[in-house]
Order: C-alpha cells, then sequence, then structure tokens
C-alpha cells in the first residue's frame, strides 16, 4: 500500500515538475518574441496635458531616450521628465544640425561641421573634433560613433568610441572606390562597415568593406577584413538587427549577414518607402527588421497602397499586412513599430500584434509610445503633448 501511494506521490511530483517546465520554456519563448500567448490588448491613447511649447520659427529634434524626453535646436539639448520638468541641460551653438539617436545614446553634429557631440541619459559623453567637414555619422547602442568626411576628391571614414576616441580611418579617392554613403559600426565596437558607391562605371556599382577594428598587428590602418561589390544595386543604408546580424539594403536587393561576412538571406525587388531605421534593437531573440514597402513607390501618398513587413535574421518574412493606403510616418524601436495613415497612429508590437492607437486632432508629426511606461508623446508646430491610456468609462 505504502509503495502504491510513494508511486503515485511521484507521477504526482513529475507532473507538477512537467508543468512548471513547460510554462518557465512557454514565458522564456514569449519574453524572447519567438511566440504569442495572445495577450497584446490594444489601447486607445489620449491626450493628458501640455508638456513642452515649441517656438515655431525654431528647428528642433524631439524624442524619447530612457524614459526621458529630449529636445535638440541649434543652441543645445534639453532632457524632461513626464511632468515637464527639466532633468538636465546642455548648451552648444550648431548652425544645420543633426540629431541621431540609438538608445541611450544620442548624436549632435552639423552637416559641414567638424565636430559631433554624443549624449546618454545622464548628459554628454564625449565631443569628436574632425580633421575634414562631415558629409554625415551615425551612432550605434555602444556609443561608437562613424563619420564620412569629406576634403576636396578624397573621403575619409572614421570610427570611434564612446570617449570620442578614433578607432580606425580609411581614406579613398572619388577615382578609385567612388563616394561612401553610409558607415556603420557594429554594436561592439569591432567591425566598420562602408557602402561605396560608384557612377563611373556603365552600371551602379555599390562596394561594401567591412573593416576590422581590432586588428593592430600592422601599420595598415584600412584592416580590410572582407568585401562585396554589386552592380545594379545602389546601397543606400546599412542596418545592424542584433550584435550578430547585419543588413545591406539596397533599391534593388537586400542582403542579410553574419559578422564574418557570410550571407544568410536575401530579398529582390521591395521598394522601401521609408529608409529603415531602429531607434533600438530587440533585446530578445535574433532581432526583426520592420519595413514599410510599396510596389508604387512613385506614387503620392494618397495613391500609394503601403504594407508593414517584418523580416528575421535570415531574411525570412515573419509578419505582414496590407494598410491600405499610403504611410506618413514610420517609428520602430525594440517595443515595436508606429506608422501614421492620415491622422490616425497605430503601433505594431515586434510580433506583428497591433498594441495602440491614437487619433490626433491637431496636425501632429510624431508619436511616440513606451507600452511598458504606458507614456508617450505626441509632438506638432507648437507643443510636445502628454498620452496616456484612455480611461475607460464606468
Amino acid at each position: 500500500m505504502q509503495s502504491h501511494l510513494n508511486k503515485k506521490g511521484h507521477k504526482w511530483t513529475n507532473g507538477i515538475l512537467i508543468i512548471i517546465t513547460l510554462m518557465i520554456v512557454l514565458y522564456v519563448a514569449y519574453v524572447k518574441g519567438f511566440i504569442s500567448l495572445g495577450i497584446t490588448k490594444l489601447v486607445e491613447l489620449e491626450v493628458t496635458k501640455e508638456l513642452l511649447t515649441l517656438d515655431i520659427k525654431e528647428k528642433s529634434t524631439i524624442g524619447i531616450n530612457e524614459k526621458q524626453i529630449y529636445k535638440v535646436t541649434s543652441d543645445g539639448i534639453t532632457s524632461y521628465n513626464f511632468e515637464g520638468e527639466e532633468i538636465w541641460s546642455d548648451t552648444f551653438s550648431m548652425g544645420n544640425f543633426i540629431s541621431v539617436q540609438r538608445k541611450p545614446y544620442i548624436a549632435v553634429g552639423s552637416m559641414q561641421g567638424n565636430h559631433i557631440i554624443l549624449f546618454n541619459e545622464k548628459g554628454r559623453q564625449a565631443e569628436i573634433i574632425t580633421d575634414h567637414p562631415i558629409v554625415y555619422f551615425s551612432v550605434n547602442e555602444s556609443g561608437g560613433i562613424a563619420t564620412i568626411e569629406n576634403e576636396n576628391n578624397s573621403y575619409t571614414v572614421s570610427a570611434y568610441d564612446t570617449s570620442g576616441k578614433k578607432l580606425c580611418w580609411r581614406t579613398t579617392f572619388i577615382s578609385e572606390d567612388g563616394y561612401p554613403i553610409v558607415a556603420e559600426l557594429s554594436p561592439d565596437n569591432k567591425l566598420l562597415l562602408i557602402s561605396y558607391v560608384s557612377v563611373d562605371e556603365p552600371q551602379v556599382v555599390s562596394r561594401i568593406i567591412a573593416i576590422d577594428v581590432e586588428d593592430r598587428e600592422t601599420e595598415n590602418v584600412d584592416n580590410i577584413k572582407y568585401g562585396y561589390k554589386q552592380t545594379n544595386n545602389l546601397i543606400y543604408d546599412i542596418e545592424f538587427i542584433s550584435k550578430n546580424t547585419w543588413v545591406s539594403i539596397g533599391d534593388k536587393a537586400i542582403d542579410w549577414y553574419d559578422l564574418e561576412g557570410n550571407q544568410k538571406g536575401t530579398q529582390n525587388n521591395l521598394s522601401a518607402v521609408f529608409v529603415p531605421y531602429l531607434t533600438k534593437m530587440t533585446e530578445h531573440g535574433l532581432g526583426y527588421f520592420p519595413m514599410i514597402i510599396t510596389e508604387k513607390p512613385t506614387q503620392n501618398v494618397v495613391h500609394r497602397q503601403d504594407e508593414l513587413v517584418y523580416f528575421n535574421d535570415i531574411g525570412a518574412e515573419t509578419f505582414s499586412i496590407n494598410l491600405d493606403g499610403g504611410i506618413e510616418y514610420f517609428y520602430a524601436d525594440e517595443n515595436g513599430v508606429t506608422i501614421q495613415k492620415a491622422n490616425v497612429f497605430r503601433g505594431y508590437d515586434k510580433l506583428g500584434n497591433p498594441f495602440f492607437e491614437y487619433t490626433a486632432t491637431t496636425d501632429v508629426s510624431k508619436v511616440i509610445y513606451i507600452p511598458s511606461l504606458k507614456k508617450g508623446i505626441a509632438v506638432n508646430k507648437e507643443n510636445v503633448l502628454l498620452l496616456t491610456p484612455k480611461k475607460e468609462k464606468k
């Protein structure tokens, strides 16, 4: 009798362990973005209050960074909490400024200028002074910066770490490799990718050069690890969608690679409406790459029929939805994608589930919503507005 009870108890224990194990596996798979448990709820947002007043005569860039709202102008940068109270600020003077963001970093520089200032949620981190006028720069999630500088008929592409220290550089002439049009530094600051385009040949030719930033065995500053040549495909952007995967975006072909340069996947003849840009990569899973594509890119927004598509780390389509019209705004981060059609903004998480919607009553140009905070912002010409989930009527 006792033996029989022991066997029953043993079975119950095994059953409980199996259930607990399955629950853990499901939870990990959900957190990493492999499955949906069907718990995503579409919330309707409303304006709660005005946070900031903007000067309509002044160019400004508004964004959210690590639970802070930031405003960049030609005179400096200011960070606020979601009550509209100032947290920190920094002053500078930059005409024709450009700010780029990869959470938690924001880089501010000016075209044809020679310095870039790096910030995070704590304030200024570094300042980079370049030798020649800047025509392009980017920042990664580690605070690494890549620049393209121009001097007469030569271009220099450089990489810098978070402290502003130069890591490597490559100088070429237009007659050799053509024009460098984009440069990106890997999240670990170990690989610098550059896309060159040459228009002096019968067809447009793009060349991607991968530079090993850590190679210090020789005095050669190039340290080329690998390279590619593509004809009739203008590669105008490079995106890291995870720590181990990067994507080259061209007007005829889009290709996925690992850090060693092995091709993982490809998609042909996708016409992107917006340049795909992840403000922050997803922290879990193998990465997702969202795009707004259309069959007729030359048509205006009124007549276009756009589509939201997600691709995984090997270039396979994992989600798509016909948006029944043209899209006017696109924003992507680790939470998902926000799009605008007419005056309606809608968010889709990284699995493709709709998770918020906001109908603007003013001329809103930007909406960013952070689901973990249940707060977001709407930006128009005059104000920054606080968005929160609409309260249900009792």
